[in-house]
């Protein structure tokens, strides 16, 4: 015999309430339909589902051990059921995001989090690259959105909307502070005699060449992967405070003091999306779970 999802239903709501009056004031059925259903179900399985005295009422071993599959099989339908109602309004099924590699990625998926609490059965790809070449694959039609910062310039192919502000600030190694320190060097002007490192990659035109300050700079296409190079003395970079704080703590990184300015840039976060392509239902709410977290 098989079990139908209203039996499973019925079998779980019994073993949560305690009894089959309370199960049957969940389900907005009548006691005496509950028990009969029950004694009904456990003649078709040839199994004592529950064992009854006067005034309790037990799950067997048997009821117990087909609860977690019960629950879960529940779940689903539940699920399921929501999600067909969710298609019926608009909901996409898939969705593709990209998130700038120099982004703090915890806000982000916070709000990716909330979304799929939302919608459990939305598939979601996460594509995390330097923002030139997300800019070409939202070009391409590989992702629906990203997030990324400002640019200095506009671009008519796209829409965006203010997420929030992230402020960066330029950090170095250690031994390399001790040696400006040492040679009595502290304006901003000083960073252009030194080795940039930027997030960025070499195949794609920057978005913004405001971000070079040295003459000489090295690509890397990872955020992780540049502060491991500014650690080792590799050249200075600059990155969003909210990551690198901790490694100011923990001296790692030090972070430049300047005589004639302060250290520190807000740099906008925008969702960026085609102009010709309307903000889906789902991405108008993960845009507004981003705003909330940011």
């Amino acid at each position: 015999m098989r079990l139908n999802r209203e039996q499973l239903e019925l079998i779980l709501e019994i073993i949560d309430r305690g009894n089959f009056s309370a199960a049957a004031r969940a389900l907005n059925r009548v006691p005496s339909a509950v028990s009969m259903a029950i004694a009904n179900l456990e003649a078709e399985l040839n199994l004592k589902l529950f064992e009854r005295s006067k005034n309790h009422l037990e799950p067997t071993e048997v009821a117990l051990s087909i609860e977690p599959h019960a629950r879960l099989i529940v779940t689903k339908m539940r699920q399921l059921d929501m999600h067909l109602t969710e298609l019926s309004t608009g909901l996409e099924t898939r969705i593709s995001i990209g998130i700038a590699a120099d982004m703090n990625q915890r806000y982000l998926l916070a709000g990716v989090e909330q979304l799929i609490q939302l919608y459990p059965l939305l598939n979601i790809e996460m594509v995390c690259a330097p923002q030139q070449e997300l800019k070409a694959r939202l070009q391409n039609n590989d992702i629906d959105l990203y997030v990324a910062y400002s640019s200095s310039e506009l671009d008519k192919n796209e829409r965006f909307r203010l997420l929030g502000v992230e402020k960066f600030v330029a950090a170095i190694s250690p031994k390399d502070a001790q040696h400006l320190k040492d040679h009595d060097k502290n304006e901003l002007t000083m960073l252009s005699e030194l080795r940039q490192i930027i997030v960025a990659s070499k195949h794609y035109p920057l978005p913004d060449r405001r971000v070079l300050v040295s003459d000489a700079y090295w690509y890397s296409d990872n955020l992780a992967m540049a502060i491991n190079m500014v650690e080792q003395g590799m050249g200075w970079g600059n990155f969003p405070l909210s990551i690198v704080s901790e490694h100011f703590s923990k001296q790692s990184l030090i972070r430049l003091e300047f005589s004639n300015t302060t250290n520190g840039l807000d740099m906008p976060i925008h969702a960026i999306w085609p102009s010709y392509k309307p903000l889906s239902k789902t991405l108008q709410r993960l845009i507004q779970l981003w705003e909330k977290q940011i």
